[in-house]
């Protein structure tokens, strides 16, 4: 809250200061020169209506703490937020009150009727307004936002209620938690104060989950006069997100994992060949992680995420100084959620250039999506944090507050936003931008259930591209991402198939070796399931199991075991049995006696051989031999 105070002539004998009292969101400072001549109280509630349009009543005391002054004029300044419907009213009746819209803030003023002059003397009144803007609706969840209480020591006392329908459904999160929590009727109601209000604004989730489904579009093509191979990017599964793959057009030779976790797709193009796939599928979206994929990082893997990279410099001094103030994940956010302004302009741009941290922190005026990210990247790096690169889809449906920024020759517009390592639970994904522009909502302590990760950028800053960057030159503005709500999830299959690739019949004593072949043919990936080969008889002389950290769909793997054949004259039969993720299949096997080696079709068929080869040599040998006697007798 700034209090601004203007001296004016009065008619009467003592001076008289014109006073407009600024509530602004989000954050602003406090004016010193008014600081203590006035003090408010604020009671103040949300009531939310089903369809979403949010009806704010807010009655406020102002107290005058002197003699000589009076309130002439209040103003309220709501960052990011339109408003409509506006009142307000005293004991006398009706003020007059102006709004108007400038520079992404909404600026209420109430002009006073009446002139409260004396210490202690109060000055109560009401004001109400309605926006559609605090609450949406995103498919299956309805978010609610509130920006952030500015600190201001002439505020007494601060109560915010929020008042929304039951029939929303359960509380997915609130931030910060209510200090209390009641149902009265068919509305249940949420009550915060203003010591959390200062510290973030109010995000709250109703619902248990959010699903997508999405269809994407790739375009490959190989100039060559030889074969290539292609890869294009598919929606990975991570900590934050599940998904189902339905099918993918053509289907791919295989789909590979790669060290950031990106799901790649590998096709086979002829010369000259030009290919169009289409992956269609649906994505189970969290608000925060649910499962942990990766266990821990090893020391090279930590090495590689804090390292330098191309828009990441982390060793220059500019960004090594600011990460070594900073040196935590929420002192990081925090620095570049409030430090970078997003500059709108750059939007009308056909192609918006990639500038890096170190511009970024050069110029934090003219930052988007990417700028935000980089610099969050790089300082975390520098710190010795781990962190890479999110991109992907967002789901808004108020650019203003929460903006997209990536696009790909105009046709589709993405997002980008950075993640962290914590060894607890994982990667943690953040977004400094929404932070910044949406009036200071938490988005470090939570995400939200709108944020599709596309790709994971961690051991390059470039690649792999995302989805929407698969285009045709001659048709740049086409659109190749497609996402919508779906009401639930389809049936998730997670189906290996199994196969062994053994000879039916081994000697005794004589090692062996066995092909294990794993193909994912449901629609979800496989995660953290250990493929295991077992055997009564024979010993498993390389390990006998292995964990395959994650399978997606159309994925295949292969993995080789070397068997001990036993006791050199051991005749008996064997069961191999290989099993992964909940299915399991047997292969019978054949131990023969070394001595029945003679026994065995392949021996047979090669002694066979071996006795024509030495048939041959000698009736070769015995021709040569006789053509030489003949010489040398002549």
């Amino acid at each position: 809250m700034t209090l601004d105070l203007m001296r004016f002539a009065a008619r009467i004998f003592f001076p008289i200061l014109f006073l407009a009292i600024t509530y602004y969101l989000p954050l602003t400072t406090l004016d010193a020169f008014a600081q203590g001549e006035f003090q408010t109280d604020y009671q103040v509630t949300y009531a939310v209506g089903l369809n979403g349009t949010t009806n704010i009543s807010q009655n406020i005391t102002l107290k005058n703490k002197t003699a000589n002054y009076y309130a002439d004029k209040f103003e309220l300044k709501i960052g990011s937020v339109k408003v409509e419907n506006v009142q307000a009213k005293d004991t006398t009746g009706q003020l007059s009150t102006d709004v108007k819209f400038e520079g992404n803030t909404t600026i209420i003023s109430v002009k006073f009727n009446q002139r409260v002059i004396g210490i202690d003397k109060t000055l109560p009144f009401s004001l109400s307004y309605s926006s559609p803007e605090i609450v949406t609706r995103s498919g299956q969840i309805w978010e609610i936002s509130i920006p952030r209480l500015a600190k201001s020591a002439d505020i007494a006392s601060y109560t915010a209620k929020v008042s929304v329908p039951v029939i929303f459904g359960e509380v997915a999160f609130t931030i910060p938690k209510p200090e209390g929590q009641t149902v009265l009727g068919s509305q249940q109601e949420f009550t915060f104060t203003k010591e959390q209000l200062f510290q973030s604004g109010i995000a709250m989730s109703f619902g248990k989950n959010q699903v997508f489904s999405f269809e994407l579009k790739y375009f490959l093509e190989n100039n060559n006069l030889t074969n290539q191979y292609d890869y294009i990017t598919l929606p990975p599964d991570n900590t934050y997100q599940r998904i189902v793959l339905q099918k993918i057009e053509p289907a791919p030779l295989d789909v590979t994992v790669d060290t950031d976790g990106n799901f790649l797709a590998k096709y086979k193009l002829l010369p000259r060949q030009q290919l169009n796939v289409t992956a269609k599928g649906n994505v189970e979206v969290f608000s925060k992680p649910f499962r942990k994929i990766e266990k821990e990082l090893t020391s090279e893997e930590k090495e590689r995420y804090t390292g330098p990279q191309k828009y990441w410099e982390t060793d220059i001094a500019l960004v090594k100084d600011k990460a070594n103030e900073l040196k935590t994940p929420q002192a990081i956010y925090n620095f570049v959620a409030n430090s970078l302004s997003y500059n709108q302009e750059r939007l009308k741009q056909p192609k918006i250039e990639r500038k890096g941290a170190a511009s970024a922190l050069l110029t934090p005026n003219d930052a988007v999506c990417m700028e935000f990210t980089d610099l969050f990247v790089a300082l975390a790096r520098a710190a010795g944090i781990p962190a890479r690169e999110v991109e992907g889809y967002a789901f808004t449906q108020n650019e203003r507050l929460k903006p997209l920024s990536l696009t790909f020759a105009g046709g589709d517009i993405l997002h980008a936003w950075p993640e962290y390592w914590d060894d607890n639970l994982g990667w943690i994904q953040v977004d400094p931008t929404w932070g910044s522009t949406s009036g200071g909502l938490d988005y470090f302590n939570k995400l939200d259930f709108n944020h599709i990760t596309f790709v994971q950028r961690g051991s390059s800053s470039t690649s792999p591209l995302p989805p929407g960057s698969y285009k045709r030159q001659d048709n740049l503005q086409e659109r190749n991402v497609f996402v919508s709500f779906a009401q639930e999830l389809p049936i998730i299959t997670s189906t290996p198939q199994l196969s062994l690739d053994i000879p039916e019949k081994i000697l005794s004593g004589v090692p062996v070796k066995v092909t294990a072949n794993i193909k994912n043919i449901g629609s979800t990936s496989i995660i953290g399931e250990e493929i295991i080969l077992t055997s009564t008889k024979l010993k498993i002389i390389t390990k006998a199991k292995e964990q395959i950290k994650i399978l997606p769909p159309y994925s295949q793997k292969s993995f080789e075991f070397s068997l001990g054949g036993g006791k050199l004259f051991s005749d008996s039969q064997d069961t191999l049995v290989l099993s992964y993720g909940g299915v399991e299949i047997s292969h019978p096997i054949k131990i023969l006696p070394i001595y029945k080696l003679v026994l065995l079709p392949a021996f047979e068929t090669a002694l066979i051989i071996a006795l024509i080869l030495i048939v041959i040599g000698f009736a070769l040998y015995y021709k040569i031999n006789k053509r030489n006697l003949k010489f040398h007798q002549k």
